[in-house]
């Protein structure tokens, strides 16, 4: 089969083409007529390229939406990849197509994707795409940031309504429809923080479930979420000693890996030497604000998981009949990243 190559005088109308002074240009015209059916339509096509790449970008992707036959199937893809942040498993995009297509749809109303469906889609949009490697899998992603930047001005328009409820969606799919288990419980934080589900992003990030989550990740994502409040320095109302029940204390739910008695209350990461005395100097006492405390301190405690009131430990070992509570301590590292030289509130913000 023959190999066909430029002419010269098809050369020299992209060389005079401004946008041919920029390699990301070049790779996507050539990329185009790579695919390009008609040689001998091709010195027509290179005179109707436009001389910038946003522009010669809307040229290509407005010929798309052309060509392929479901403009909503072409919408959705588009934005759950930018919304991926880091690109989407092969394994997962049929799955997560079906799904999100179908999530309001009755049974009469739905949406048929299957392999030979992405096959087609992945085919027309071959220009667009490219792959990559993380934590040892491959996904899929855009070929460049400034396709990525296009697409977020042409499919979202600054919805944030929209963009929080797709968050969502990838959330749960994460949890519940994942191929790839290490790889998908650490997209859920990303997800649920970016839907603002600040709850249930801490409720995951002390559950057995978050394990495979990187740690600096986890301490990111939580410290991120922890009051801003300076508190004074007198043991009352407005500085309270923060304490967790014995019953959510034996559940271990304070962290995914260790006890709650060693445990950081911001970070969940282990304290080194966390059983010692308070002179510690790995450990802190964590300490809560009026919004985030009891209203009856210091005569009762509130745990700060479950929420239910509780005696001050009377340090005898029960109180009341109710079983001793855990006073919680956080690590030196989320001390000095909370300021150091006063005490903050350790209460997590769900707002």
């Amino acid at each position: 089969m023959e190999r066909k190559t430029l002419e010269p005088d098809q050369k020299g109308i992209l060389v005079n083409n401004r946008g041919g002074e920029h390699a990301l240009y070049l790779s996507y015209v050539c990329e185009d007529l790579r695919q390009f059916g008609d040689y001998s339509l091709v010195t027509k096509r290179l005179a109707k390229y436009p001389e910038s790449i946003e522009d010669l970008l809307n040229l290509l992707l407005n010929e798309v939406y052309t060509v392929v036959d479901s403009k909503p199937l072409l919408d959705a893809f588009f934005k759950l990849l930018i919304i991926s942040n880091v690109g989407i498993l092969e394994a997962d995009i049929v799955n997560m197509l079906q799904q999100y297509m179908n999530k309001t749809g009755g049974e009469n109303d739905k949406t048929p994707i299957d392999r030979m469906v992405w096959s087609t889609l992945r085919r027309q949009l071959k220009t667009f795409l490219d792959t990559t490697w993380i934590y040892g899998h491959q996904l899929i992603i855009y070929r460049h940031a400034s396709l990525e930047q296009i697409l977020q001005k042409r499919c979202f328009k600054d919805n944030t309504d929209e963009l929080r409820s797709m968050h969502s969606f990838m959330a749960d799919f994460y949890l519940r429809s994942q191929t790839i288990k290490d790889f998908s419980v650490r997209r859920v934080p990303y997800h649920y923080e970016k839907a603002n589900m600040y709850s249930e992003l801490i409720k995951y990030l002390r559950s057995s479930q978050s394990r495979g989550v990187d740690r600096l990740d986890r301490q990111a994502y939580l410290r991120r979420r922890r009051c801003t409040k300076l508190l004074p320095f007198t043991d009352d109302i407005f500085n309270q000693r923060a304490f967790l029940c014995n019953i959510c204390a034996m559940q271990f739910k304070l962290g995914p890996f260790t006890m709650a008695k060693s445990s950081c209350l911001i970070c969940t990461n282990m304290i080194l030497g966390g059983n010692m005395s308070q002179g510690n100097p790995f450990k802190r006492e964590a300490r809560l604000c009026q919004k985030h405390g009891s209203g009856g301190y210091p005569h009762s405690i509130q745990c700060v998981v479950c929420r239910q009131p509780r005696p001050k430990p009377s340090g005898t070992g029960t109180a009341a009949g109710f079983p001793e509570s855990v006073a919680l301590n956080i690590c030196f590292d989320c001390w000095i990243s909370g300021g150091g030289s006063r005490p903050r509130c350790c209460g997590m913000e769900f707002e």
